[in-house]
């Protein structure tokens, strides 16, 4: 256990040395830069989780977790491209896609194992024929920080709805001068601004959906399910550590030179700005 406490405590230093080092100017930055740190550091954070969790036991595994991590970086730097051309629910479900790939491969599992899907406080994984005895066919997933960010949400906006593929917020007074925000996985806008405040809080969402593939805790499940016959359905929850560590770390950042800003923006912004 001292052991495996040490790995997490290993990925996430690696995560906020990430953050600390990368270019975080908006006007310093380009395309390429995002796209090559959201290819290696999704496949380096495929590869430690991997390692945490027991999974990686050769080389052999460790190349098959870089090489799908990068697949699965790729697809959410695709997928924050398609969002800020206005493709939103592409690039949404593409994030879905690139989270599950990148979790199947930490766990050991083939990259297509499981197609999960995040919607409210839930992640839905449902078993796909490349699943080797999956111990259920839907998995329902939670998490107490998905939970408390959705109350949280509902608190702070005045209109609830289902909108690209997401639960979104609107809200009709300003929360910390900010005309739109995400707590979380549940973007908030004010009532009546342009299409790219809801795309610049939707990317917000997807960073979410990235930190919480590579988080290194394992779920939890109400049931173990150790008896061999698969079950039609199982409740779990994680904990999403690798979300509440970046969360603290950008406290101690500048708005302006955080770097999941400066990618929304980069992506998303007002026509003037781009």
């Amino acid at each position: 256990m001292r052991v495996k406490v040490k790995k997490i405590l290993v990925l996430l230093v690696f995560v906020c040395g990430v953050l600390v080092v990368s270019p975080t100017k908006l006007d310093a930055v380009s395309e390429n830069t995002i796209r090559v740190y959201n290819i290696a550091g999704q496949a380096v954070g495929t590869l430690l989780r991997g390692i945490i969790q027991g999974k990686v036991k050769n080389f052999k595994d460790a190349i098959k977790s870089l090489s799908y991590g990068s697949v699965a970086g790729y697809g959410f730097y695709e997928s924050k491209k398609l969002i800020g051309k206005g493709q939103i629910t592409g690039g949404v479900l593409l994030a879905n896609l690139s989270a599950s790939i990148s979790e199947n491969v930490a766990m050991g599992k083939n990259p297509l194992s499981y197609l999960g899907y995040t919607v409210g406080p839930f992640r839905f994984m449902i078993a796909t024929p490349f699943a080797k005895k999956p111990r259920a066919i839907f998995n329902i997933m939670t998490s107490p920080r998905n939970v408390a960010y959705f109350i949280k949400s509902l608190q702070n906006s005045d209109k609830t709805s289902f909108r690209n593929g997401l639960i979104t917020f609107e809200a009709r007074e300003y929360y910390e001068n900010a005309i739109g925000w995400a707590y979380g996985i549940y973007p908030v806008v004010l009532a009546d601004k342009p299409g790219w405040v809801f795309q610049h809080e939707v990317i917000h969402v997807v960073q979410d959906l990235q930190l919480m593939s590579v988080s290194p805790e394992p779920y939890m499940f109400l049931k173990p399910g150790n008896n061999k016959k698969t079950s039609l359905l199982r409740f779990g929850f994680k904990l999403n550590l690798m979300q509440l560590v970046v969360s603290e770390v950008g406290h101690y950042q500048s708005y302006s030179n955080r770097w999941d800003e400066v990618e929304a923006y980069f992506f998303a912004s007002a026509p003037s700005n781009r």
